[in-house]
């Protein structure tokens, strides 16, 4: 596996994990998880730019950003029972196909 890839999956579950920690934080009200929301952040883009030494940028963000939103919206979904729109299914399925078409076209 290309070790941009392995860089890529760590960028994207700090993705996800400060998306998380940012909903507890209630808008930084509990700042402990605000906090830590950062930290993720932060560490999310450190291994991102680790991921596009070996990647084109463009592919690199568009699969973190569409993997992050898709995930997120999972959890969401799961655990906070948010009831997604129908224009919003359209949206993530929309976000599926792109990186089928990303991950299986040269």
């Amino acid at each position: 596996m290309n070790k941009g890839i392995i860089f890529l999956i760590g960028a994207v579950i700090m993705d996800i994990a400060a998306n998380i920690l940012l909903k507890n934080s209630a808008g930084f009200k509990r700042k402990l998880y605000g906090f830590f929301a950062v930290i993720c952040i932060f560490t999310a883009f450190f291994l991102l730019a680790q991921a596009v030494k070996t990647m084109d940028i463009s592919i690199a963000y568009a699969l973190w950003g569409a993997a992050g939103m898709l995930i997120t919206g999972i959890l969401d979904v799961m655990f906070y029972h948010v009831k997604l729109k129908s224009s919003a299914l359209l949206g993530l399925l929309c976000m599926i196909i792109g990186i089928v078409i990303i991950q299986t076209m040269d």
